[in-house]
C-alpha cells in the first residue's frame, strides 16, 4: 500500500494528457537586477541557481531600519531604468543627473563592503554594501537615507516557503532578493482574462514575471491553465530540461503602481478588482494570486524567446507552510 506521501505525489502528478505537446512558446523574458526597479527585456538569458542571470541580486534597504524598500513604500522606483552596458549595470532616471554605474560582477573587498543581514519577508538574507556613491544616488532619488545591497556571493538563500512535495525538485530551490522562488511565470491567456475584468489594461510588467508564455502555433489555451502545471519542459539546442512549477504567486499592492509613471493608483485598482476573482488558492483563500513560481531542474542552460515549452505533468497547488 502506498504511503500517504506517495499517494499525495501520485495525486499531484498527472502524466501527459494530450495537452502537453509543444503547445507553448516563450513570448518574453525579463530580468529585474535591482529589486523593485525597472526591468530589462531580454532575447535570451542563462539560467542561474537564483534565477535569470543578474535577476534581483541588488536590493535597496532603509539605511536607518535596515528594512528592504520596494515600490510599496516608494512607487517612484518604477522610474529607475536599469540596463547593462559592457561590464556595468547602469541605473538612470529623468530626475537625476549622471547615471549610477555599478560593476556587473562585483567583487568582495574591491566593490563590496561589509556584510549586512536584512529581512526579505520571512527570510534573513546576507548582502554586502555597494558603497557610498550608490547610497548617495539612491538616497537623492528616493528622498530618504538608502543603502544598496548586493546578494553576498558566498551565502546561499534556500527557499523556505511554499515548498512543493519533498523530492519533486531535482535541486534545492534557492533565490537572491526575490520574494520567494527564483522564477516567476505568467501567460498571455491569463493576462487577457484579467484585462477583460479590470478597469484599466495591464501589462505583464505590472506583475514582474521572468518568463511569459503564449500558446504556440495558434493553439488555444484556457486562462490560468498554468495553475494546473507541476512540470514543464523547455526544448533548446542543448536538449530538453525541466522547470518545476511550485506554487501560485501571491500578489501585494505593486500591480497598483504604473510602471510607466511611477504613481500608485488612487482607486486601489487593479487589486480591488483582482480581489473579486483571484482569491483562488485553497490554502490561502485571502491571498490574491496571479502567475506561478518555479524552480529549474539544473542551471547553465539558455532560455530564448521563441523557445518551445511542453507541459509534462499537472497537479494541484496550495500555498503551503515551510517544512
Amino acid at each position: 500500500m502506498a504511503t500517504q506521501q506517495q499517494q499525495q505525489q501520485q495525486d499531484a502528478v498527472r502524466a501527459d494528457d494530450g495537452r502537453s505537446g509543444g503547445d507553448w512558446a516563450v513570448s518574453a523574458l525579463f530580468a529585474y537586477p535591482v529589486k523593485s526597479c525597472g526591468g530589462i527585456a531580454l532575447h535570451e538569458a542563462t539560467v542561474a541557481a537564483t534565477g535569470l542571470g543578474y535577476d534581483r541580486l541588488w536590493m535597496l534597504t532603509d539605511a536607518r531600519s535596515g528594512r528592504f524598500v520596494t515600490q510599496r513604500q516608494a512607487p517612484r522606483l518604477a522610474l529607475i531604468r536599469v540596463s547593462v552596458s559592457g561590464d556595468e549595470l547602469v541605473l538612470a532616471a529623468d530626475t537625476m543627473g549622471a547615471p549610477l554605474r555599478l560593476p556587473l560582477r562585483p567583487e568582495v573587498g574591491r566593490d563590496l563592503g561589509d556584510q549586512l543581514t536584512t529581512r526579505v519577508w520571512y527570510d534573513d538574507v546576507v548582502g554586502r554594501c555597494c558603497g557610498p556613491a550608490a547610497a548617495a544616488w539612491l538616497t537623492e532619488f528616493v528622498g530618504r537615507p538608502i543603502r544598496l545591497l548586493y546578494k553576498d556571493p558566498g551565502a546561499r538563500r534556500l527557499v523556505s516557503r511554499y515548498l512543493p512535495a519533498e523530492g519533486s525538485c531535482a535541486v534545492p530551490p534557492q533565490t537572491g532578493f526575490a520574494d520567494v522562488f527564483p522564477f516567476h511565470i505568467t501567460t498571455d491567456p491569463s493576462l487577457d482574462d484579467v484585462n477583460r475584468r479590470v478597469p484599466r489594461a495591464l501589462m505583464h510588467q505590472h506583475f514582474r514575471p521572468n518568463i511569459v508564455l503564449a500558446p504556440a502555433d495558434g493553439c488555444r489555451a484556457a486562462p490560468y491553465d498554468e495553475e494546473t502545471w507541476s512540470r514543464i519542459e523547455f526544448h533548446g539546442a542543448d536538449g530538453p530540461w525541466s522547470m518545476f512549477i511550485t506554487s501560485r504567486t501571491p500578489r501585494c499592492s505593486m500591480p497598483n503602481v504604473d510602471p510607466e509613471t511611477g504613481a500608485a493608483s488612487a482607486d486601489g485598482e487593479p487589486m480591488a478588482t483582482l480581489r473579486t476573482f483571484r482569491r483562488v488558492d485553497p490554502a490561502k483563500p485571502s491571498f490574491v494570486c496571479f502567475g506561478m513560481q518555479a524552480a529549474p531542474q539544473r542551471v547553465g542552460q539558455v532560455i530564448r524567446v521563441g523557445q518551445r515549452v511542453a507541459v509534462r505533468e499537472r497537479g494541484q497547488h496550495a500555498l503551503t507552510e515551510p517544512f
